[in-house]
C-alpha cells in the first residue's frame, strides 16, 4: 500500500466536512479535483498539520515512541542529553574565551572572577531548591579576594511535609535553623537588589563560577531569588574547574612545554580535595561560632581563591598576600626550590600544609630513574615540587620528600640488619647439620649409639626413653631455610623418643 502523503489527509478532511454539509461523494476520485484546487492555494504555514499527520500515520498527536521503564519516551530523554551536553559545551566555550581574551589584552592577572556558592533547605518534589544561605566573592589573580557577600535567605513556609527533610539536611550539612525559624532576609526583592549591586560592579552581569556539582543547583536558586529581574540578563552559572584548569594551562605556557593539567578533571580533583576546608576566619560568624566553618557558603567561595592562588600566582610571578591569596595563617617566607624530570600527576599526602591536620594542595612529581636503570625503586623515588610552585607550598612538598627519604632509610636499615640475623642462622644451621652427619658417619654399622651390637641391644619398653649425646639445636626445626646435607639416620630407631 502507497503511503499517504499531506495531501491524502487533507483532502479525508475535505470529505468529511463536506458530507457533513450534506453533500454526497461516489468516491475519492471526486473528490481529488475539488480539493485539489484548494490544495495549490494553501501556504506552507496551512499545509504543515497535514504534513505532521503525514508523519504520524493520521495521528496529530506526537509520534508514537518507545518508553523507559519510567515511562518516558526515549525521544525526550535523547533531547535531554543533547541539551546538556550542548549547554555544557556552551559554558566551557564561554569560560575559554574568558581567559583568553583577558590574557590577549595582558590583563589576565587584574581580571575579576565570581565565585558563588549557596547552601539550601531541601529540594521539593517538583525540583526546586529552597535557598537558605548565599556567598559570592569577586576575585583575581593578582589582589586575591577583593569583595566578599554573605545573605542568609528566609524562604518562608516550607512546603507541606518538606519540614523532616529540611531539618535533616540542615543537621547534615549547614545547621541553620529551618523555618519558620529560618535567619536572615525574607524580602526576595532586597535579596536580588543586594546581589545586583554586587555581581554588576563590572557594568554587565559576569560569569558566575562554582563547583561542578552546584552548578544546576546554584542556577535553579539564583533565578528563584532574581525573578523577572533576570529576563533578558545573560546569567551564565559555569563549572569552578574548567576555569583552574584554563588559568594553569595560561600561566604555565611559558615555563614547560606541556601543561601540567593534562585535563580538567585533574583540576576538579584539587578542588575536591578541599584542602583549606577548616580555616578559621573565612566564614560568618555564625558558622564560626558554630564550629562548622566547612559548609559555610562564604567559606567554599574563599577557600576556591585560595586553591586557585596557591596553584597559580607562582606560575605569573604573582606575590601571594596572606589574606588575599592565602589564609593569614599562611607562611610565605620558605623558598624551596628544585627540579622536576616528570609531568605525572601523583596524589599525595602531605602533613604539612598552611592549615594544621590538611593536605596542602600542590601537585608532586616523582624524579626519574637514575642514569643506567631504567626504573626507579621505591625507597629511591622522590617526589620533587614544580618550579614555580608557591614558596610554602614548595617547602612543604620538600620537607614531605626529606621525611620520607628518612623513612626509607629507616626501613633500608631495618631489612639490612634482618637479613644479617638470617644469613647468622642459616650459617650455624648449616655447622650444625655437617658436625651431626660426620658424628652418624663415624658409628659402626652393627653398633648402635649405646656402644653394644645391635643383636645384643634390648628394644626399650613403652613409654622409656633413650638417651641420644646428639646435639641436634635447630636441626630439623628450620626457620624456612633448605638443607643440602641431612644426617644419616640408620639404625636410629623407629618410633624411639630421644633426649
Amino acid at each position: 500500500m502507497p503511503k499517504k502523503n499531506a495531501f491524502f489527509y487533507f483532502m479525508i478532511e475535505y470529505k468529511t466536512k463536506e458530507e457533513a454539509k450534506g453533500r454526497s461523494f461516489r468516491g475519492l476520485e471526486q473528490v481529488t479535483p475539488l480539493a485539489g484546487a484548494i490544495w495549490s492555494t494553501m501556504n506552507a504555514a496551512q499545509r504543515e498539520p497535514y504534513v505532521r499527520m503525514a508523519k504520524t500515520g493520521g495521528n496529530k498527536t506526537e509520534v508514537q515512541d518507545k518508553l523507559t521503564n519510567l515511562g518516558i519516551p526515549f525521544s525526550r530523554v535523547d533531547a535531554e542529553r543533547r541539551e546538556k551536553e550542548s549547554k555544557t559545551l556552551m559554558l566551557k566555550t564561554l569560560t575559554t574565551e574568558l581567559v583568553e581574551k583577558s590574557f590577549q589584552n595582558n590583563e589576565l592577572e587584574s581580571q575579576n572572577f565570581y565565585f558563588i556558592s549557596f547552601a539550601y533547605f531541601c529540594l521539593t518534589s517538583n525540583g526546586t531548591y529552597i535557598p537558605a544561605e548565599v556567598g559570592v566573592v569577586r576575585y583575581s589573580l593578582e589582589c586575591g579576594v577583593k569583595d566578599k557577600l554573605h545573605l542568609f535567605i528566609n524562604p518562608g513556609t516550607l512546603p507541606l511535609g518538606m519540614a523532616f527533610e529540611a531539618q535533616l539536611h540542615s543537621d547534615e550539612d549547614h545547621q541553620l535553623p529551618i523555618p519558620p525559624n529560618a535567619m536572615g532576609e525574607s524580602d526576595f526583592d532586597k535579596i536580588a537588589m543586594t546581589l545586583l549591586a554586587f555581581l554588576l560592579q563590572d557594568g554587565e552581569m559576569p560569569l558566575l563560577f562554582t563547583d561542578h556539582d552546584d552548578v544546576a543547583k546554584v542556577e535553579s536558586m539564583l533565578l528563584d531569588v532574581l525573578e523577572e529581574r533576570a529576563e533578558g540578563m545573560r546569567l551564565y552559572v559555569c563549572p569552578l574547574a574548567e576555569l583552574f584548569f584554563q588559568l594553569k594551562k595560561r600561566g604555565q605556557q611559558d615555563l614547560l612545554e606541556r601543561s601540567t593539567f593534562p585535563s580538567v578533571h585533574i583540576a576538579q580533583q584539587i578542588i575536591t580535595r578541599d584542602v583549606y576546608d577548616y580555616t578559621k576566619g573565612i566564614s560568618c560568624e555564625y558558622h564560626e561560632h558554630r564550629d562548622n566553618v566547612k559548609y559555610c557558603a562564604l567559606s567554599r567561595c574563599i577557600r576556591w581563591a585560595y586553591v586557585i592562588s596557591d596553584n597559580c600566582c607562582a606560575d605569573m610571578s604573582i606575590a601571594m598576600e596572606p589574606g588575599k591569596h592565602l589564609p593569614l595563617s599562611a607562611d610565605t617566607s620558605h623558598n624551596a626550590t628544585s627540579t622536576f624530570d616528570t609531568l605525572s600527576f601523583v596524589s599525595q599526602d602531605d602533613k604539612l600544609s598552611f592549615v594544621s591536620g590538611s593536605a596542602v594542595s600542590r601537585m608532586t612529581y616523582p624524579a626519574v630513574a637514575r642514569p643506567g636503570s631504567s626504573v626507579v625503586s621505591k625507597s629511591e623515588r622522590v617526589d620533587i615540587p614544580l618550579p614555580g610552585t608557591s614558596s610554602s607550598s614548595r617547602a612543604s612538598s620538600f620537607s614531605a620528600a626529606l621525611h620520607h627519604r628518612n623513612q626509607e632509610a629507616k626501613r633500608q636499615a631495618t631489612d639490612d640488619e634482618m637479613g644479617q640475623m638470617q644469613e647468622d642462622t642459616k650459617t650455624e644451621l648449616n655447622e650444625t647439620i655437617k658436625h651431626e652427619t660426620s658424628t652418624w658417619s663415624n658409628l659402626d654399622s652393627t653398633v648402635t649409639s649405646w656402644g653394644e651390637p645391635a643383636s645384643k641391644q634390648k628394644s626399650p619398653g613403652w613409654g622409656q626413653s633413650v638417651p641420644l649425646n646428639l646435639n641436634l639445636r635447630g636441626a630439623g626445626r628450620g626457620r624456612g631455610f633448605a638443607r643440602e646435607e641431612f644426617p644419616k639416620l640408620t639404625g636410629a630407631g623407629r618410633g624411639r623418643l630421644f633426649k
